[in-house]
């Protein structure tokens, strides 16, 4: 399937990080959506985009932020159809796994990846992904009409699952295994006995139990996992004309199949659907955790997109013998102020501390957009970009102001001071500016480099475990060379920097703490706020601390 080359981009969404990490397993997941598509096609199947998934296309037309699966739902009836062919359709590093299976303890079914897909001949298929994904499906039963019955069912089913989800039965299990096990022979006036067969039965009483009421004609349907989750909420229990007739929604740049009620269906799971809940570190965000740390052991180190600080590094910033030393009264003589964007769409947060610069009759300024590269995953890069023409739009053409990199010697150039806008040097799998643009060069070029992060992000709160994935992804721009070899960092709020400070005195160690505390300066978001250029009072504060800076 072809994506446009952005989508792989590092993103920030109603406030939240998403790193290109993220987008490709986002991606790879939409492949393993077309893989189940085709056979529901084939055997005129019905699915739905269900949980979080739904959520999402309501609301963000796309992926939640901070959601890293995609779940969707089938009727029973399809579900059985389906589990029965897919893995003889599905492409063999796919598999078809569900509770049913006598391996599988987890409580959901899905289709996932065989293994990670690092030295797989698919992984150019799924994006060159790294990891494993998968797509989550749940299967819908009928309910009964009689209320008790169907309250005896999920007293039931709860406990069957619960035996069923134990992966040995041992000392530390006997006790809730011998509750469940006398809830269960009560329910069906059956004896359990521990056999060979034991787990067997266990699951063919289960497949028995979400089937129970299937064929009496009820209305009301439900994944009933959410009704022993829900069952003192009252929710999870839906009428099945909201799945009838085929519907779509707009997804990322995709058209997927909906609930035809997504509205009803969205309010019953989630009443408050509205309000922007990160739900913390749970969920073993991001679902790549687990086997990036696993091939980070196999190495024995860092990947080759993550940022190894050197400490040498950070001791040759206490030297200024690299730096230019011009000549002439400093508080008198006009400084040379240099700003070099690549990404035009990543321009807002430097612009208005430009226009700031350029008004200061002490300083001479300069915009000199520079190229850039989209990467594959793996360190492979495309022709390069260059948004030259954007920038012409916006300053005029033939601007004072306006710098092609073609026509200037940066060494020659040597400005007092340099501002950039991306902190990964080659550390990002989806982009990648000029290398003779690295931070790591440009610190030998001027006296000051200053770095302002291309995003502004909702504020995080290292203490507020609602804020747990933003921290987690927080590691994908604050551990990157901009951080290390400028001078400066301009941070929105002192939360930020207290974010910033805590994840990178964890990298370089306690001793560098008064390096990064004089370095990561909160100064405030250089954003015009919907306000003409220039009209912000915040940008006018952040430039009257660096324009002291830049004159030191």
């Amino acid at each position: 399937m072809e994506f446009p080359k952005e989508f792989f981009l590092d993103e920030v969404r109603e406030g939240f990080y998403v790193p290109a990490m993220m987008k490709r397993a986002w991606a790879a997941e939409i492949e393993i959506l077309f893989e189940i598509d085709k056979i529901c096609e084939k055997h005129e199947l019905h699915y739905c985009i269900d949980y979080g998934t739904l959520l999402g296309a309501i609301r963000h037309r796309g992926f939640i932020p901070w959601d890293d699966d995609i779940d969707i739902m089938m009727m029973r009836e399809d579900y059985e159809i389906f589990s029965k062919v897919a893995n003889a359709e599905l492409p063999e590093e796919l598999s078809f796994c569900s509770i049913m299976d006598n391996s599988n303890y987890e409580l959901t079914s899905h289709v996932k990846h065989n293994k990670m897909l690092i030295s797989s001949k698919a992984l150019g298929k799924y994006h060159n992904y790294l990891y494993g994904a998968g797509v989550d499906i749940f299967p819908y039963d009928r309910l009964s009409t009689d209320h008790e019955k169907e309250k005896n069912r999920i007293e039931l089913f709860d406990a069957l699952c619960i035996l069923a989800s134990l992966p040995s039965i041992d000392e530390k299990n006997i006790t809730v295994l011998e509750y469940e096990t006398k809830k269960v022979e009560k329910l069906l006036g059956i004896k359990l006995q521990y056999s060979p067969n034991y787990r067997k039965e266990l699951l063919q009483l289960l497949k028995d139990c979400v089937q129970k009421f299937n064929q009496d004609g009820g209305h009301k349907i439900a994944s009933l996992p959410d009704l022993t989750l829900y069952k003192d909420m009252g929710k999870g229990v839906f009428e099945d004309s909201w799945f009838g007739a085929d519907s779509f929604m707009n997804f990322e740049f995709l058209s997927l199949p909906a609930p035809k009620e997504y509205f009803a269906v969205i309010k019953n799971k989630y009443h408050d659907y509205g309000l922007m809940k990160k739900d913390g570190g749970a969920h073993n965000y991001p679902l790549y955790k687990k086997m990036e740390a696993e091939y980070m052991k196999g190495i024995g180190g860092k990947l080759f997109y993550q940022y190894p600080i050197d400490r040498n590094e950070l001791k040759a910033r206490n030297s200024t013998a690299f730096f230019s030393n011009k000549k002439g009264n400093a508080t008198e003589q006009e400084k040379s102020v240099l700003f070099l964007p690549s990404l035009y769409s990543h321009w807002d947060t430097m612009r208005g501390v430009f226009e700031e610069a350029r008004k200061d009759k002490k300083m001479e300024c300069f915009v000199m957009p520079i190229p850039y590269y989209f990467k594959d995953g793996l360190g492979n890069c495309s022709p390069a970009q260059w948004d030259f023409d954007l920038y012409e739009n916006e300053f005029g053409k033939n601007s004072p102001y306006l710098l092609d990199f073609r026509n200037f010697d940066l060494e020659a150039l040597h400005p007092d001071a340099v501002f950039i806008n991306e902190p990964y040097d080659e550390y990002n799998l989806s982009f990648m500016v000029e290398p003779s643009f690295f931070s790591k060069k440009l610190k030998h070029y001027t006296k000051q480099l200053f770095y302002i992060p291309w995003f502004v992000t909702s504020e995080i709160d290292i203490e507020n475990p609602e804020d747990g994935k933003a921290i987690v992804n927080a590691e994908n721009y604050i551990v990157m060379p901009a951080l290390v070899h400028a001078d400066y960092a301009i941070l929105q709020s002192e939360m930020i920097v207290k974010l910033y400070r805590g994840i990178l005195e964890k990298e370089s160690g306690k001793e560098y703490a008064k390096y990064w505390e004089e370095k990561l300066l909160p100064l405030g978001i250089p954003l015009s706020d919907n306000r003409p250029i220039g009209e912000n009072p915040a940008t006018k504060n952040i430039w009257s601390h660096l324009r002291k800076l830049i004159r030191e």
